[in-house]
């Protein structure tokens, strides 16, 4: 049970120096952020994001199984449902110490919900066919199976959307990479600008440069050096992670002068 919290902070330790650091920088991202966190949000916000994660017809069955399965499958349900708790219990702790309650922490418990509503659909198989409330668990499969259903086309909707979302990310990014490999960014004219601080992580690696070696402008001023620029407004829309990162429009320096260009990003420098 040690074994995850410990390589956790040992590479955290390794990588940053900072034991804690990913504790602190999230806490410090949720606080810029303003994402939902503290203990007094946990009765709000937990079953709001595995309610996201499952939908709310998929949520219906698996509560649903869970009591089914509780009541007569107690022995075979009762380790799933402290597995359950124990996913909720780190989720609101997670939230305790200031971390935002986002739906990635919620995956396990809504595994683990899952698995219940696997249970509505198919437990009463594991009751003897004598068994008096064998046929009311049926029934309730039948309820469950058409719930699950009916949200296949919401469903589709809200998957496909966010597909779409990944893949157009993904173009952007592999975009800004091509111009790396192309040596249109470089890091000879330092320092490296972009509009905000997404691409950054991306850059630092591929230049195999340090992340501080890179100017956020919603933050900072260059005045010599690289700027990395989206090309349109769809662009920086489509590569902002979340619609609270700072995002105010980023004029090209003054004196930079167009280099390269993509379908996604422009290239400025002005080297000397």
């Amino acid at each position: 049970m040690l074994a995850a919290p410990l390589v956790w902070v040992a590479s955290d330790w390794l990588v940053t120096g900072h034991p804690l650091w990913s504790l602190t920088n999230t806490r410090h991202t949720a606080e810029t952020l303003h994402r939902e966190t503290g203990i007094a949000k946990v009765p709000e916000y937990i079953p709001r994001r595995i309610g996201a994660v499952l939908g709310p017809f998929a949520l219906a069955v698996a509560a649903l199984g869970g009591v089914l399965a509780l009541v007569w499958l107690r022995a075979r349900a009762l380790i799933g449902a402290i597995a359950g708790a124990a996913a909720v219990a780190v989720f609101a702790a997670f939230a305790t110490v200031g971390l935002p309650i986002d739906e990635r922490y919620a995956f396990l418990a809504a595994a683990i919900l899952c698995v219940f509503a696997g249970a509505a659909l198919s437990g009463w198989w594991e009751l003897p066919r004598e068994h008096p409330h064998r046929r009311w668990w049926m029934l309730a499969a039948g309820v469950s199976a058409l719930l699950l259903v009916a949200s296949i086309p919401s469903q589709y909707r809200t998957n496909h959307r966010q597909l779409d979302a990944l893949d157009r990310q993904q173009r952007i990014q592999n975009e800004l990479v091509a111009l790396v490999r192309a040596h249109a960014i470089v890091t000879n004219c330092e320092p490296i600008g972009v509009a905000n601080h997404a691409p950054i992580p991306l850059l630092a690696l591929w230049l195999t440069a340090p992340p501080n070696a890179l100017a956020n402008l919603q933050s900072e001023t260059i005045t010599r050096g690289t700027y990395v620029d989206p090309a349109d407004a769809e662009v920086q829309k489509d590569y902002i992670l979340d619609p609270n990162d700072p995002h105010r429009p980023v004029a090209v320096p003054s004196g930079f002068a167009l280099t390269r260009t993509n379908r996604s990003w422009r290239v400025y420098e002005r080297c000397s």
